[in-house]
């Protein structure tokens, strides 16, 4: 079954790994905005980061977040650093 999220704020995460074998999270915000999709049986939506999609999804791929990761509605980064902190869980903000 296909369909698109709720248009408007969303934030990725997911699990990535540190050098020394520590668990991190990675995240970025965007906004799902109206436009084709991809025709895959998926949920798929179209989400906008503010900048060019080839430097997001480089710097994206350079965090080292893992293959599986979430997307939320929403803007939850501030959610996600109240958590970090407390925890010492390292917390990546990705934006390009």
């Amino acid at each position: 079954m296909e369909f698109d999220v709720r248009h408007g704020p969303v934030t990725l995460v997911g699990p990535g790994q540190t050098r020394d074998g520590r668990y991190k999270l990675v995240a970025s915000e965007g906004k799902v905005v109206g436009g084709p999709l991809l025709e895959i049986g998926n949920t798929t939506s179209r989400v906008d980061f503010g900048c060019d999609p080839g430097e997001w999804t480089d710097a994206w791929s350079a965090s080292g977040v893992a293959h599986h990761w979430a997307l939320a509605t929403g803007s939850l980064l501030p959610d996600l650093r109240a958590p970090a902190g407390l925890t010492g869980l390292e917390l990546v903000e990705v934006s390009a």
